[in-house]
């Protein structure tokens, strides 16, 4: 019995004890170093794709993602949508990617691991939910005697393979985790830092010179300054790789044949609701076409007027407790609906209903045509330009701005055969056909820049800007200077404000990490605020936000006794803190050498 409702926990196991180390590659797709076609010719020949020139087979890709579609299927009950089958390829991908990643890095830094210490690991450190399984207790304590008759139980053997093979996948990642952050130190300092930091307070008052107030847009700034600026600030402008793409976008929209079949099938789901025995959310998990209620029965929740279509809402609130209605269309398709529940509060009616949804979306048919247009659209702007191939099929070339590598697409949104292609090809170069869940695409590489300063004529807008906003700073703290001067020669503070037209605004008492209306956040006012005297004002300090004089009226010190009872757990959590900082960019570094090439695009 407990050993069964293991195996149903089986993706919540943990079985070390310390941290176990999972590592979080975010691989970005960082080229495919071939056309389209070859692409599919990798494909055809059984590559998917490579990783630092290591093969993963098109077999082993099929596998992994069929693994995941599966499990979606046992814990959804239905079948996966076109969505959740291509998140299910990306996250294969991914995790077949960072195998192979790991496998080369345990190589290299010497990590490998013997049957003698999975042995022991599943002798004793026996799983957290088995853990706290009162079953295995014997006056309170555990009994590890219990769980060696347990796992040796020949019932048990699937699981523990089960287990062995996880602790496989897991014992090398927690030794290059050691090795990583081996050299990681945490000092008492660094722990009395951390503890006064979130416990020291103070309660102050200051006067403030914000930004706003000083800075416009519209002044004049010289095309010296702009200059003088760009020449001052250079690092400020530095950017990465950039390309820029013009683009044709084909919608992937239904025919005036598949809105018919739309029809059809909406009709035949209408005629099934009426057999003896049929149940609406049977027939929603079954036929529609929504992903967001399909799984749920169709159940679309509680919703008031004006949170649908209009079609629907009008339909919906139309209905009593327990109606269906015809099929009627929106924009989305053909629906029917059923009202469940119907409340009024405030005077506002809302309804709970469900809905099975035929969506219009294109058929075999019409995507063979679509395909074939986009590829038409694709030769012709090899031979004559992208707007005259653009023209030719009535379609619009459409420009993006300069973009980095693994940006997002305005319009286009994550794409990554688009990326790969816009930093693979040279300018000039014209995409084969790209396709996402929305569209196909076919691009022109316009332009390509290599990393490093932008040009003054590329930021001048923005520089100018900056230029204006310096003005602004340096206006703000020529007036502080004149109020502190009033301050420093006898004038109370709140005379030196009222007689500037100023306000003084007053703190509660805060710790370095809190945040001030008109101040911000951890910026040079927290460090003032905390470096002056109880009752000392200071100087002008500046930040981001403006130009600030502080008169501190409290310094409330850290209770050292609460210290002492929390130093073990901060000394942990700052020792966690350092390891993570050290673990996230290690794998940065590791990531920017990783050439990964993907060959799955189309397929």
């Amino acid at each position: 019995m407990v050993m069964k409702q293991m195996r149903s926990q089986m993706k919540l196991i943990m079985w070390f004890v310390a941290i176990c180390f999972v590592v979080g590659f975010g691989f970005l797709i960082t080229g495919t170093g071939d056309s389209l076609g070859g692409r599919r010719g990798k494909w055809a020949q059984g590559i998917a794709g490579e990783v630092d020139g290591q093969v993963i087979t098109v077999a082993q890709y099929t596998q992994a993602r069929q693994q995941a579609l599966e499990a979606y299927r046992q814990r959804e009950g239905v079948e996966p949508g076109e969505a959740v089958i291509r998140q299910a390829g990306d996250e294969a991908w991914q995790r077949l990617v960072t195998q192979v990643v790991l496998a080369k890095l345990y190589r290299r830094l010497g990590i490998t691991m013997t049957d003698d210490e999975v042995v022991s690991i599943i002798r004793n450190s026996p799983p957290r939910e088995l853990m706290n399984d009162q079953r295995l207790y014997v006056n309170g304590q555990f009994d590890i005697a219990r769980y060696h008759q347990l796992i040796a139980d020949p019932q048990n053997r699937a699981f523990l393979l089960e287990y062995e093979k996880q602790i496989r996948e897991a014992l090398p990642r927690q030794k290059l985790q050691l090795q990583v952050a081996a050299g990681i130190r945490v000092t008492e300092a660094e722990v009395e830092d951390l503890f006064r930091d979130r416990n020291e307070r103070v309660r102050a008052r200051f006067i403030a010179f914000e930004m706003g107030r000083f800075f416009d847009p519209q002044a004049e700034v010289s095309a010296d300054e702009i200059a003088a600026y760009h020449k001052a600030h250079r690092r400020e402008f530095e950017a990465p790789e950039r390309a820029k793409l013009t683009y044709v976008l084909i919608p992937k929209l239904a025919s005036p044949a598949d809105s018919a079949a739309a029809r059809q099938r909406i009709d035949e789901v209408a005629r099934e609701l009426k057999a003896p025995g049929a149940t609406f959310a049977e027939l929603a998990q079954a036929y529609s076409d929504d992903p967001g209620s399909a799984g749920q029965g169709g159940d679309l929740g509680w919703f008031s007027d004006k949170q649908m279509v209009p079609e629907f809402e009008r339909t919906a609130f139309s209905l009593r407790p327990g109606q269906t209605s015809a099929p009627f269309a929106s924009q989305y398709g053909w629906h029917i609906v059923r009202v469940d529940s119907v409340k009024f509060q405030n005077g506002r009616k809302s309804v709970r209903a469900a809905h099975i949804l035929a969506s219009f979306k294109p058929g075999e048919e019409t995507m063979a045509g679509l395909r074939s247009k986009a590829e038409a659209v694709a030769e012709l702007a090899r031979s004559d330009g992208m707007d005259t191939a653009a023209a030719e099929f009535g379609l619009q070339a459409i420009p993006t701005s300069y973009f980095p590598q693994g940006s997002y697409l305005p319009g286009l949104g994550v794409f990554p055969e688009l990326m790969a292609f816009a930093f693979d090809e040279k300018k000039g170069a014209v995409s084969e056909a790209l396709e996402n869940a929305q569209a196909l695409v076919v691009a022109l590489v316009a332009d390509r820049k290599k990393a490093g300063v932008q040009p003054l004529a590329d930021v001048e807008q923005r520089v100018k800007m900056l230029v204006a906003r310096q003005k602004a700073k340096a206006a703000a703290l020529e007036a502080a200077g004149r109020v502190h001067a009033e301050i420093a020669g006898g004038k109370a503070i709140d005379q030196a404000a009222r007689d500037n037209g100023l306000a003084v605004d007053s703190t509660g008492p805060v710790s370095r990490s809190d945040f001030v209306p008109k101040a911000g956040s951890q910026n040079e006012f927290f460090g003032a605020a905390f470096g002056l005297a109880a009752g000392a004002v200071s100087r002008p300090v500046q930040t981001d936000n403006g130009v600030y004089i502080i008169q501190v009226l409290q310094k409330i010190p850290a209770d050292p006794a609460k210290f002492a009872a929390e130093r073990e757990a901060l000394t942990q959590q700052f020792y966690q803190q350092k390891q993570q900082q050290t673990l996230q960019q290690w794998f940065a570094d590791v990531e920017r050498a990783t050439k990964i090439r993907d060959y799955r695009s189309g397929n």
